[in-house]
């Protein structure tokens, strides 16, 4: 029996696909997670939170929030860099306060293996990526 030689190429693809579909990607997060901006104190009842993913299980690789009162509103960004060790290394950008002229801006790259880390803290706000709440 005879196979056409492009007969033989698209299952050898097709295959290949679907085996590399499988393989968890080192481009993408690990963990699902939150990112909480906390107005005050850690764990204070005012904050603002996103996920980073989807209700189906989708992992996102960046996302930002804007959070805070007038004149202590803080400008958050985040993005997915690398996987290192059994850790997700995101980087973050905080632009505070960003409403006013005088807005400074820091970053930090921090890493994550789903329990909480305290990004930025000041006696304005404090910022953490941890796990999603159940």
């Amino acid at each position: 029996m005879k196979i056409p030689l492009l007969s033989l190429v698209t299952f050898s693809l097709t295959c290949f696909h679907l085996v590399a579909a499988d393989v968890p990607s080192k481009t993408s997060p690990r963990f699902k997670a939150r990112v909480v901006c906390f107005n005050g104190k850690l764990d204070s009842g005012s904050s603002c939170a996103s996920t980073c993913f989807q209700p189906d299980g989708t992992l996102h690789t960046k996302g930002s929030m804007t959070c805070g009162f007038p004149g202590k509103l803080s400008e958050i960004e985040w993005s997915f860099m690398e996987r290192r060790g059994t850790n997700d290394v995101y980087r973050f950008t905080r632009r505070f306060p960003s409403d006013t002229a005088a807005a400074g801006t820091t970053s930090k790259t921090v890493e994550f293996s789903n329990g909480r880390v305290v990004v930025f803290e000041d006696k304005v706000q404090v910022v953490v990526i941890e796990p999603p709440k159940r």
